[in-house]
């Protein structure tokens, strides 16, 4: 699919932006698409929706480690950076954060990525096969 950018269409001023993002599972190869991720809505109420404790987990997550809560979640920036997203930042936050470097996040097949796993082993793992590869 071709996702873009946009305006959102119910801001009276046009001046908040849409974006398509990937969330990634590095452990399990697979991810999520969000067509439309408003800039100022924070990671954690996407992943309150995605992954609300009381409910059956992914098909994916045979371990059920994947459960709001349990998460971190990260950007890698264009410099290859590893930069850890707070739940209550924003994508505008996001963005702002990695701009103040004169860094930024690119955009893969028209969307941003975040990485998200859940916190302990596979988070430690993730982040030293991260600094590994860069």
């Amino acid at each position: 699919m071709d996702y873009n950018p946009h305006f959102d269409e119910e801001d009276p001023n046009q001046s908040t932006l849409i974006f398509p993002v990937h969330f990634l599972y590095p452990q399990h190869a697979t991810s999520d698409t969000i067509p439309d991720f408003n800039e100022d809505a924070s990671f954690g109420e996407y992943l309150a929706a995605m992954f609300p404790p009381d409910t059956a987990p992914p098909i994916w997550d045979n371990a059920s480690e994947y459960v709001n809560g349990r998460l971190s979640i990260y950007a890698a920036t264009s410099k290859k950076r590893l930069l850890k997203i707070g739940k209550k930042m924003t994508l505008r936050d996001v963005i702002q954060e990695v701009g103040k470097d004169g860094d930024g996040l690119e955009l893969q097949g028209g969307c941003l990525a975040f990485i998200v796993v859940p916190r302990g082993e596979v988070e430690t793992d993730w982040i030293a096969e991260f600094k590994r590869n860069k």
